[in-house]
């Protein structure tokens, strides 16, 4: 049976000949892109591409008896090109994409390695928890909040802090909206359990309802 373009059975040598030809096919497929995304992807484009990023994360590229060095470099590849299409959208697109991608799930497909250099998944939930949450609508914090809730907080240790962020950086009426939205999208993901409940650090909590305290009293 044929796994990822690689037989099963197949020789350390055959295989990494079928994988070093899947890669160079992948490098002339990523410089169309390249040269593409100056002409401008449209978000449909930008989504698939995505798609076909994760999908590609997941493929078995190697039998686990070879060295999985080169499988590695295909995968960092991948997971920085996701990363490249949440950093380099505008705004509206950005927003878009968030509302069209399944965001846990490719949270959860890009991993922060310890085997070769690359905090992927750190480096992705920054860029949309603080480096780019001044861009978010407020239904697209709300997808944010849930996708890391859905990851789960202690699954990483800035995970709290990130919350904090999103929540910190909303203010009066979009605070509002922010409750109430994380609140009845119909699902038990609600803002009680965020922060009585995923949200362990007392300092975060407090934080958090402090801030809550005070934006409430600026509305009245």
């Amino acid at each position: 049976s044929h796994v990822g373009g690689l037989r099963r059975g197949a020789s350390a040598a055959q295989s990494l000949l079928h994988l070093n030809a899947h890669i160079s096919n992948s490098v002339v497929s990523s410089h169309a892109i390249g040269a593409k995304k100056k002409a401008h992807l449209t978000l449909e484009e930008q989504l698939e591409r995505i798609s076909t990023c994760m999908n590609n994360i997941d493929q078995l590229l190697v039998p686990s008896t070879i060295n999985n060095f080169i499988n590695q470099q295909f995968i960092n590849r991948n997971e920085r090109e996701i990363i490249s299409i949440f950093e380099d959208a505008q705004p509206k697109a950005l927003n878009w994409l968030i509302s069209h991608v399944k965001l846990a799930l490719v949270f959860y497909k890009i991993k922060d390695h310890r085997n070769f250099r690359g905090q992927h998944r750190t480096e992705l939930i920054e860029l949309l928890a603080v480096d780019r949450v001044s861009a978010l609508t407020i239904y697209s914090r709300v997808l944010l909040l849930r996708a890391l809730q859905l990851m789960k907080l202690p699954a990483n240790a800035r995970a709290e802090h990130w919350v904090r962020n999103i929540i910190l950086s909303t203010h009066q009426d979009d605070l509002s909206k922010l409750k109430t939205m994380t609140d009845t999208k119909g699902d038990y993901f609600c803002m009680n359990k965020l922060i009585y409940s995923d949200i362990r650090s007392d300092t975060v909590r407090q934080d958090i309802l402090s801030h809550f305290r005070k934006e409430a009293a600026v509305q009245q």
